[in-house]
């Protein structure tokens, strides 16, 4: 800890810091051309972390296959769909398909976006058909996997992840089918709280370990805390499935709130499945509805809302046109994840002024756009949400079926929109400064970056204390530190 402070006592003197960032940010300047100059300069600069992450589709077909291999998992290999563990596969292992490199590859191009090529399926369809594939063994096996994300974070020099998961496989909107026909939302909520098996449902989720297991039974974090992957901080989504019934989307909205609510591990809720699906568009106000009703009564909970993820080729004009505005403002979502159709909103200046002057995020996902919506690099509104001071951070949304990686993300920011390296930093700082995790910011200024009062000495008894007490700032310190350090190395 004390050379931890002693770093930051130099992080803030005098013009060292401005002297190094004008360093650091001449290097960029020069490299930025270069597409495989800028991916190692990149790679090795500190990052927040990323706060879009779905545990389903993070890790490598490969990956997930050695780990099906070892744990004597079957696969159909018509379907490619994995099957429970059986002593017996009828259709064949897992194991079988490492020694037939033909089947494996295909496999993996079933799995993943590697060689997707548009045909007679588009990418959106593909993407999303690759995880009824593989995502139970996924989820069953969380901590293992969580593990593996986690390796991938310290690779690319995350301090933190926001991983958007469902522990209880979505069993719990089945308890909407022994419940009346009715919207009675404060009724249905009281009749459900009122089974003692849902109520055991939210205290199961409320109660998983897959944190702490990743980090002591895969990573060895007890005997090994030096261990880069040890050092990422990691907290949980709840994320409800949007392609079910009202009442079933209710029950499972209720479970995820009151289970938030009851963890530590968990900081927010999401939703997921295709934004375009039939359910999903009839029912979206709907739905929105449900989550500002479970928000008052849980108003702890945060919410992040998959919104916006639309193109006006796949849906009608009227469906593109409020998603993201009904999000924020019936949804209470406090960020938005992906909002590619802002333009289409109906009063998309609004609506883009109001998330400036409210700081709501959107969490911007260039790689996934691209390969399942189909937006080029100048149909993109990341520069749009820039100009409207709208605060925006990068991620990679599903990283190992879109075999890709948050550098990436930078890279193409940078490449393919123009964003400079002041803006780059800003989008980095914003993963923490707009992440749900506990705590209060190390700034109380965040535009001009002016530390809050008890670390305006970082040498104080102060602001030792108020970091050790709020891990928000105790990490953006670290972010800090951890620039500066990089910055020196071009000084």
């Amino acid at each position: 800890m004390r050379l931890f402070f002693q770093s930051l006592i130099v992080l803030f003197c005098g013009g060292f810091l401005s002297l190094a960032s004008a360093n650091v940010e001449q290097h960029f300047n020069q490299i930025k051309q270069d597409p495989n100059a800028l991916y190692a300069f990149l790679k090795k600069m500190p990052k927040g972390g990323e706060l879009h992450f779905h545990l389903a589709g993070s890790n490598y077909a490969e990956t997930m296959l050695q780990f099906a291999a070892d744990k004597h998992y079957c696969l159909n290999p018509k379907t490619h769909a994995l099957n429970m563990i059986s002593a017996i596969c009828t259709n064949g292992s897992v194991k079988d398909i490492l020694n037939k490199p033909k089947l494996y590859n295909t496999i993996i191009d079933s799995w993943s976006m590697r060689h997707f090529k548009p045909g007679t399926e588009t990418g959106h369809d593909h993407f999303y058909e690759t995880f009824d594939k593989f995502a139970p063994m996924v989820y069953q096996q969380s901590a293992f996997f969580l593990a593996d994300a986690m390796q991938h974070a310290a690779a690319q020099h995350e301090l933190y992840m926001e991983v958007m998961l469902m522990p209880d496989l979505a069993e719990s909107a089945n308890f909407a089918a022994h419940l009346p026909k009715t919207h009675d939302w404060v009724k249905l909520k009281e009749d459900l709280l009122a089974n003692p098996k849902f109520k055991a449902s939210i205290k199961k989720t409320a109660g998983v370990t897959y944190i702490s297991q990743a980090k002591s039974n895969i990573l060895a974090c007890d005997t090994t805390p030096l261990n880069p992957a040890c050092q990422v901080t990691v907290k949980l989504q709840y994320h409800i499935l949007r392609e079910q019934p009202l009442a079933s989307f209710f029950a499972q909205a209720l479970h995820g709130f009151a289970a938030v609510n009851l963890s530590d591990d968990f900081v927010g809720i999401n939703i997921v499945q295709p934004e375009d699906g039939i359910i999903a568009l009839r029912d979206y106000h709907a739905q929105m509805e449900i989550l500002a009703f479970l928000h008052q009564a849980y108003p702890d909970v945060h919410i992040s809302l998959h919104a916006g993820e639309l193109v006006p080729a796949e849906v009608t004009p009227n469906d593109i046109q409020f998603h993201i505005n009904e999000a924020i403002k019936i949804g209470h979502a406090e960020r938005i994840g992906h909002g590619v159709d802002i333009a289409f909103e109906r009063d998309a200046q609004g609506l883009l002024k109001y998330m400036s002057q409210h700081a709501i995020p959107v969490e911007i996902n260039l790689t996934s756009n691209e390969m399942i919506l189909g937006i080029s690099p100048q149909q993109h509104p990341l520069k749009l949400y820039l100009k409207h001071q709208v605060p925006v951070v990068l991620s990679t949304d599903d990283e190992g079926i879109l075999r890709t990686d948050l550098t990436q993300q930078y890279v193409k920011a940078v490449q393919e929109h123009g964003v400079d390296y002041q803006t780059l930093q800003r989008i980095n700082r914003n993963t923490l400064e707009f992440s749900f995790m506990a705590g209060k910011s190390l700034w109380q200024n965040y535009a001009k970056l002016i530390p809050v009062v008890a670390c305006q000495n970082f040498k104080s008894v102060a602001c030792k204390r108020f970091i050790e007490n709020n891990l928000r700032a105790k990490l953006q310190l670290q972010l800090e530190v951890k620039l500066n350090e990089f910055a020196q190395q071009f000084h």
